[in-house]
C-alpha cells in the first residue's frame, strides 16, 4: 500500500511535468520571460531535473541569449548527468561559436548516454537526441547539412511519430537550398500531419513561402496557423511582416499590436516590436522604444545594433558610427552578423560624403583638426620657409573603409554579391582604383556575372591603368552587348593605355572606328566629346601612322573635330595646332573619310 508521502511526491512530480509542458509551449509562443518564470518554478520542484534545466536552456536559446543557455545546460549536466540533453545543448552553443571539435565530443556524450541499456531510455527519447544533436549542428555561421541531416533521418528511423524532427529537416532543407520549397513542404505537411493541432510547423510553412516572396501565400498560412491557436504570437508577428512586404501597412500595425498585446510586458516582445518599427521604416518610433527600453536598464546588444541601424537611414552618421563601435566592442565576434558589417559600410560612406560638402572647420588648441564635428588624426606639424606652422592632419579614409566592411559583409554571406560591387565603388570614390578591381574579381568570380560588371571591371581596370584586365572586361562586356557604343570607347581606351611613348601601336583604331558607326544619330548631340575623341583618333592615326599615312584623309577627320564643335579642350586643339600645321595647312581634304561599312 503506497504511503501519503509515496502518493504526495507522485503528485508533485505528475504537476512538475505538466508545468514543464505549458512552459514548453511558452517558449514556442516567443513568451519567453512567462516561459523562464515556470521553468524556474518547475526546477524548484524537482531541481534535479535534467529536462527541466534543458528546455530553460532551450527557452534562452530562442531569446539569442546563449550565455545564459550555457549555463542552463551546464547544470543541467551536474544534476543529472545521465540525461543526454544538455550534452546536446552544451554542443550547439560550442558549434555555434565555431568550435566544431568541442561540440563533437558533446554530441557524442549526449549519444553515448542516451543509447545506454543502464538508462533505459525509450526509442522516443534517444530520437529526440539525435534531433537535438542535428539541431546543434545546424547551429552557427557554418552548418553541417550532411552529418545533420544523417541524424534527423536516424532519428526518424527509430521514432517515426515525432512531428518535431520534421519541422527541423524541413527547416535545414529550406536553409540548404532556398531555391527548392519542395522537400521543405513535405516535411511541414508531415508534421501537421502528426499534430493537427499544432500551429509551429504552419508557421515554418508560412515562413518558407515569405522567404520565396510569396507574400499572399506567407499571410494565407500564417492565417491558418492563427486559426489553429489564437495565441500564438509568433504567427501574428510573421504575418506582420508579410502584410508590410505587400504594403497593406494598416493590417501589419494591427499584427504587430496583437503580437505585443499577447505578450505583455515581455522585454522580448518589445525588442522586436523595435525591429518590426525599423522594418517598416518607422525609424523615429524604433529609436523611441529602443531608448525606452535602456531607460528601464534593459542591455541588449540586439538594440545597440538596431539603434546604430535607425541612426545610419536618419542620415545621422557621427551618431551611428558612434553606436556601431560600442556595439562590435561588446559583440562576440562569432555573432556578428554580414548585415551589421553593411551598414558599417554604409555608415561609413555616410561619413565621407558629409566630409566631402563640410571640409575641416577648425582646428583646436592641441592641432586636433575638427571635421564636421568629428576629430581627425593629428600628425604633427611643419614649417614653411618663412617659418608659418603649418598644422598637418589626416583625414579617416571613411571610403576605403566602407569597402572593408562591404567585402566583410559580402564574404560572410554568398547571397550578397551585389555588395562586392559596393565595395568596388567605394574603393574607387578613395581612389583605391587596384582594390576596386580586385572586388569586381570576386563579384565575377563568385558565378553568375551580370552585364554591367564587366562595365565596372573595365572602367576600374582603365583607372587603375590595368589595361590587360581592362581589355578583356570591354571584349566581355562587347560581346554581351554589340550595339552599345560605350563599350568599344573604352575598349579603345585600354588599348590605347597599353601603348606607349616609344611604341605606338594603333591598335585602338578599330574600336574607335566602332564609336563612330555605333554611336545612334540621336545620341551624338549628347555626346559630341566622345564621337570627337573618335574623330581625332582617326584625324592622328593618319596623320602620323607611317604605315598609312594619308593627310588628305587625315585632314578630312579633323575638320570633322571642328565641324562638331564639341567646345572642349580638343576642338581648341584641333583648331588652333593640328589644322593650321604645316604638314595639313595647305592640303586638300579626302573628299570623303566616311568608314567602310
Amino acid at each position: 500500500m503506497k504511503t501519503l508521502l509515496t502518493i504526495g511526491l507522485a503528485c508533485a512530480a505528475i504537476g512538475a511535468q505538466a508545468q514543464l509542458s505549458d512552459a514548453i509551449k511558452l517558449t514556442d509562443k516567443e513568451q519567453f520571460e512567462k516561459a523562464t518564470v515556470a521553468f524556474k518554478q518547475a526546477i524548484a520542484a524537482t531541481p534535479h531535473s535534467g529536462e527541466a534545466w534543458f528546455y530553460l536552456g532551450e527557452n534562452y536559446f530562442g531569446n539569442d541569449q546563449s550565455d545564459s543557455a550555457a549555463i542552463a545546460y551546464r547544470k543541467g549536466i551536474e544534476v543529472a548527468p545521465n540525461f543526454p540533453l544538455n550534452y546536446a545543448g552544451a554542443g550547439k552553443i560550442l558549434h555555434e561559436k565555431g568550435d566544431v571539435n568541442g561540440a563533437q565530443a558533446q554530441f557524442a556524450k549526449a549519444s553515448e548516454t542516451a543509447e545506454a541499456k543502464a538508462n533505459k531510455f525509450s526509442k522516443a527519447q534517444i530520437a529526440a537526441t539525435y534531433r537535438e544533436e542535428a539541431e546543434g549542428l545546424l547551429a552557427g555561421k557554418s552548418p553541417d547539412y550532411t552529418a545533420a541531416m544523417a541524424l534527423i533521418q536516424k532519428s526518424i528511423d527509430l521514432y517515426p511519430k515525432d512531428p518535431e524532427v520534421y519541422i527541423l529537416k524541413g527547416d535545414a532543407l529550406f536553409d540548404q537550398n532556398p531555391r527548392d520549397g519542395t522537400a521543405p513542404l513535405e516535411n511541414y505537411k508531415k508534421a501537421m500531419e502528426l499534430d493537427a493541432l499544432n500551429a509551429k510547423p504552419v508557421v515554418r510553412k508560412a515562413f518558407m513561402y515569405y522567404r520565396a516572396n510569396n507574400f499572399p501565400s506567407s499571410v494565407e498560412e500564417y492565417t491558418n496557423a492563427i486559426t489553429l491557436d489564437a495565441g500564438f504570437a509568433p504567427a501574428y508577428r510573421g504575418r506582420a511582416e508579410a502584410y508590410f512586404k505587400m504594403r497593406e501597412f494598416d493590417k501589419a500595425t494591427a499584427d504587430m499590436k496583437q503580437y505585443l498585446d499577447l505578450n505583455s510586458g515581455s522585454t522580448s516582445a518589445r525588442v522586436r516590436n523595435a525591429q518590426f518599427l525599423f522594418l517598416v521604416k518607422k525609424y523615429d518610433e524604433s529609436l523611441i522604444e529602443i531608448k525606452a527600453l535602456e531607460d528601464a536598464g534593459v542591455k541588449n546588444l540586439v538594440l545597440k545594433r538596431l539603434k546604430a541601424y535607425d541612426e545610419a537611414e536618419k542620415g545621422e552618421f557621427g551618431a551611428a558610427d558612434s553606436t556601431m563601435q560600442e556595439y562590435f566592442a561588446e559583440q562576440p565576434e562569432d555573432k556578428v552578423i554580414s548585415l551589421d558589417y553593411e551598414y558599417y559600410g554604409k555608415i561609413y560612406q555616410g561619413l565621407a560624403k558629409q566630409l566631402a560638402t563640410n571640409p575641416p572647420v577648425r582646428i583646436d588648441s592641441n592641432g586636433t583638426a575638427i571635421v564636421n564635428g568629428n576629430v581627425a588624426k593629428y600628425t604633427g606639424t611643419t614649417k614653411d620657409p618663412d617659418g608659418t606652422s603649418l598644422v598637418n592632419f589626416k583625414i579617416t579614409p571613411y571610403d576605403s573603409l566602407a569597402a572593408e566592411m562591404y567585402l566583410k559583409a559580402a564574404h560572410m554571406d554568398a547571397a550578397k554579391g551585389y555588395l562586392f560591387l559596393e565595395a568596388a565603388k567605394a574603393f574607387t570614390d578613395a581612389k583605391a582604383y587596384s582594390k576596386a578591381v580586385a572586388a569586381m574579381r570576386e563579384k565575377i568570380n563568385a558565378g553568375q556575372p551580370e552585364v554591367n560588371d564587366w562595365y565596372y571591371l573595365g572602367a576600374m581596370a582603365n583607372r587603375a591603368q590595368m589595361f590587360q584586365t581592362a581589355d578583356s572586361a570591354w571584349a566581355q562586356y562587347i560581346t554581351k552587348q554589340p550595339d552599345i557604343y560605350q563599350g568599344y570607347l573604352y575598349r579603345a581606351h585600354a588599348q590605347a593605355g597599353m601603348d606607349t611613348a616609344e611604341v605606338k601601336s594603333w591598335l585602338a583604331l578599330p574600336y574607335y572606328e566602332d564609336v563612330i558607326r555605333k554611336m545612334k544619330p540621336e545620341e551624338q548631340a549628347s555626346h559630341k566629346a566622345e564621337l570627337e575623341e573618335a574623330y581625332n583618333y582617326m584625324g592622328l592615326y593618319y596623320l602620323y601612322n607611317k604605315t598609312t599615312m594619308d593627310r588628305p584623309r587625315s585632314k578630312c577627320w579633323f575638320l570633322k573635330v571642328k565641324e562638331l564643335n564639341a567646345g572642349t579642350s580638343l576642338t581648341k586643339q584641333v583648331d588652333d595646332i593640328f589644322l593650321k600645321m604645316k604638314e595639313l595647312k595647305d592640303v586638300t581634304p579626302s573628299a570623303d573619310c566616311e568608314l567602310p561599312q
